[in-house]
């Protein structure tokens, strides 16, 4: 008699498989089911788009921070702005060239940012993204000298199970940014490189020659995979920029006018404003499954502004706030005075003001539909400006002794001079240089700017097959069932237990456990006695990772 072994109706009378996922034992479920548990939210630049100015100055900008020049042209800067990776299988790329197991390995693993660069170009490459890749190739290049590593995870903290990372993105932009935040709080314990840009290339031709930059991450960003609850914030940042100004020389009748002085002139040609943003925060707090919809709580960073001078020492140490009384007066410029009959004499013109911020209120941002979006939230509209007035109402001037007995007339008239002069100057500085740095590194002055890379979810999907390892049998010969067994899901699936029974017309002969991947146990649980008909339980221990797969078998004898 010849026994037909594949036909459907043997199929699906005694292949009964049944797969404990996390100690719940159920039956073997016919599709996947999805479940939402979170979303990937990060809080960086999102730059639209990078003109010829901000390439020119992202390259010194992030160079600094990372104590070594970084070079590359507006259409690569441009490819990283524009360029959304599949989260999941970035971290995938990174765990096969890590060597390592999961992607949690690799998020944990000390690794330099050219062998992330060169993760993130591979996965560009694989996604059919040749100019993104192209740009990422050449900043792993460029990033090949710099010492010192990092760990992925202190920047993407992900909580969620990482298959379920599948439908969210990753911008590389965002992602090189907080990396060179991350960096610098890591590896870069002093002062600063500064770094010197031309007031040209920050559209403050009107206002600034150039300035000498100083940039510190006083603690990097973090972003989120996770579920609600799970927090994430920007960066913390100080700046210190020592500007050049255009040269002023305000008209100075007023002094002269009094009849004490012969001739008297101001020069002012220096300003140092150092500015400290903490870093802005935000929550996860609702995610719709069935709209898709993400909630997030959101609340700028507190900035202080402050006018004068600040020691390098004080100000880079990360260690300590910069109190008040850290702030000492900074020169300006000069005033050259000569009293009816006297030589002209040069006194300094020094100032100092301080404006600490208020914490702001959170506020709700809701987001569906497609992902990624990004969003910007500020305290307020007329921030910057109530800012500067905010600095011109606390301008201090230093005192001039050198005035000698003209002090009492001469000074008040000059720090009104001064102050008539300082006062137009503090608002193009802090909406024209100060706040569009800050925004390339992801924050602004009263503002942060937030991304929801996608949706979380689940999916649990346990994939059986069955071959034979012939057409056709005939009474008294063996077959040898091989029975595949595979996480099609997006889930990690432990405690796993597959059942089975001899076929009609077949006695049991032997089972064993086939191949299995890295991380998996397997023992024959239950079985018949040789030549007898029942059930075969093979139990799988450890956990079986979604695309994983693996075998059992189970010999039958045709009667």
């Amino acid at each position: 008699m010849t026994f037909a072994l594949l036909s459907s109706r043997l199929r699906h009378a005694w292949l009964r498989v049944f797969v404990a996922l996390a100690c719940l034992l159920g039956a073997l479920p016919a599709k996947a089911d999805c479940t939402v548990t979170g979303a990937c939210i990060t809080a960086g630049p999102r730059l639209a788009s990078v003109d010829t100015g901000k390439s020119a100055l992202l390259g010194p900008l992030l160079g600094g921070m990372l104590g070594t020049g970084t070079s590359l042209n507006a259409v690569d800067w441009n490819a990283l702005a524009g360029g959304n990776l599949n989260l999941l299988n970035f971290l995938n790329v990174l765990k096969t060239d890590l060597g390592v197991s999961t992607p949690a390995q690799a998020l944990s693993a000390n690794v330099t940012l050219a062998q992330i660069a060169n993760a993130l170009a591979v996965e560009a490459q694989a996604e059919a993204k040749p100019q993104l890749a192209g740009a990422l190739s050449g900043l792993a290049s460029q990033l090949n000298g710099v010492g010192g590593t990092v760990r992925l995870g202190d920047l993407l903290k992900v909580t969620a199970d990482t298959g379920s990372l599948g439908t969210s993105t990753i911008n590389a932009l965002d992602m090189f940014t907080g990396l060179v935040q991350l960096y610098n709080r890591r590896n870069v314990l002093t002062t600063p490189q500064p770094v010197g840009i031309s007031g040209g290339l920050l559209g403050a031709t009107g206002v600034v020659n150039s300035l000498q930059l100083y940039a510190q991450a006083i603690e990097p960003p973090v972003y989120v995979c996770g579920p609600t609850g799970s927090t994430f914030h920007s960066a913390a940042i100080r700046l210190k920029l020592k500007m050049d100004l255009v040269s002023l020389t305000p008209v100075t009748d007023s002094l002269v006018g009094t009849g004490l002085l012969q001739s008297a002139s101001v020069g002012i040609g220096k300003l140092d404003v150092y500015v400290e943003v903490a870093r802005g925060q935000g929550s996860l707090s609702a995610v719709s499954a069935a709209t898709k919809a993400v909630t997030l709580q959101v609340a700028p960073g507190v900035s202080d502004i402050f006018i004068g001078k600040i020691d390098d020492s004080v100000f880079f140490n990360r260690s300590r706030a910069i109190l008040d009384s850290d702030v000492d007066f900074g020169t300006i410029g000069s005033l050259r005075a000569a009293a009816l009959g006297l030589l002209p004499v040069d006194i300094a013109l020094d100032i100092k003001s301080i404006v600490r911020g208020q914490a702001p209120f959170s506020t709700s941002v809701t987001m569906s539909g497609t992902f990624p979006q990004t969003r910007t939230v500020t305290s307020s509209t007329t921030f910057i400006t109530n800012a500067a007035n905010s600095l011109v109402t606390n301008l201090q001037i230093r005192s001039m002794p050198a005035l000698g007995l003209l002090q009492g007339a001469v000074e008040p008239l000059v720090k009104t001079l001064v102050k008539g002069v300082v006062t137009p100057l503090l608002a193009p500085v802090l909406a024209g240089v100060a706040d569009p740095l800050l925004k390339l590194l992801g924050i602004g002055l009263g503002e942060i700017v937030v991304t929801v890379e996608g949706i979380c979810q689940t999916c649990d999907d346990f994939k059986l097959t069955k071959a034979v390892d012939k057409a056709n049998a005939t009474p008294g010969s063996t077959i040898l069932y091989t029975i595949t067994f595979q996480n099609s899901g997006t889930t990690t699936l432990t405690q796993l237990k597959i059942e089975d029974t001899t076929p009609a017309f077949t006695t049991y002969a032997d089972s064993s456990c086939g191949t299995l991947p890295s991380g998996l146990a397997c023992a024959v649980a239950a079985k018949p006695d040789v030549g007898a008909n029942g059930k075969i339980e093979w139990g799988i221990t450890g956990t079986l990772a979604p695309g994983a797969s693996g075998t059992v078998t189970v010999t039958v004898k045709v009667q």
